[in-house]
């Protein structure tokens, strides 16, 4: 199947940051995400119809409620993560939780924000047929270059994503890495 993608992805929006030096961060506003998250479920919609929509928390959550939506889905949020408050603390993902037995003999579409390695998509779709799936396909908003490539994808880009979601209202973003304005 073909991947659904946004011509090359979309150019930056007013307020979101590219680096001109090449791959580095890229911040994307709350309009460009509801942009790539409708073109995305418009996409997918076009070759597939799902039953269902997990997203696979943190940013799946936000992508995979924003498609589901778009798609008149039920939505699951499912926590798989490396993390522990942000932190890094294992080198494979683990399910948190169970995927939901709502998901028996239905068609799941499998969101995450990014995909890299797989790795965690790849543990959500085993878990998602455990519980009984009848199919399952995957969709990311952001995929890298040389990494996993999931059935649906809205952008192609090697640089760091920093989403909406990734600040705090108070204290900026929680990336380890610095804005690209305070790099030394």
């Amino acid at each position: 199947m073909r991947p659904v993608t946004v011509s090359g992805g979309m150019p930056p929006m007013p307020g979101e940051n590219d680096s001109p030096s090449g791959p580095s961060v890229r911040e994307l506003s709350w309009k460009s995400f509801d942009a790539l998250s409708l073109e995305l479920a418009r996409g997918l919609a076009s070759t597939w119809e799902p039953e269902a929509v997990v997203g696979v928390a943190k940013g799946g959550v936000f992508v995979g409620g924003a498609v589901a939506s778009a798609l008149k889905r039920d939505f699951y949020p499912v926590r798989i993560s490396r993390r522990s408050r942000d932190q890094v603390v294992r080198t494979e993902p683990k399910a948190f939780g169970t995927m939901p037995r709502e998901l028996r003999g239905k068609r799941v579409l499998i969101v995450d924000d990014v995909a890299a390695s797989g790795e965690t998509l790849q543990l959500a779709i085993k878990l998602a047929k455990r519980a009984g799936a009848a199919e399952v396909k995957t969709a990311a908003l952001a995929v890298k270059p040389k990494g996993y490539r999931p059935d649906f994808f809205a952008m192609e880009t090697e640089d760091l994503m920093v989403f909406p979601w990734d600040y705090d209202f108070f204290a900026g973003p929680t990336v380890s890495e610095p804005p690209p304005d305070e790099e030394g």
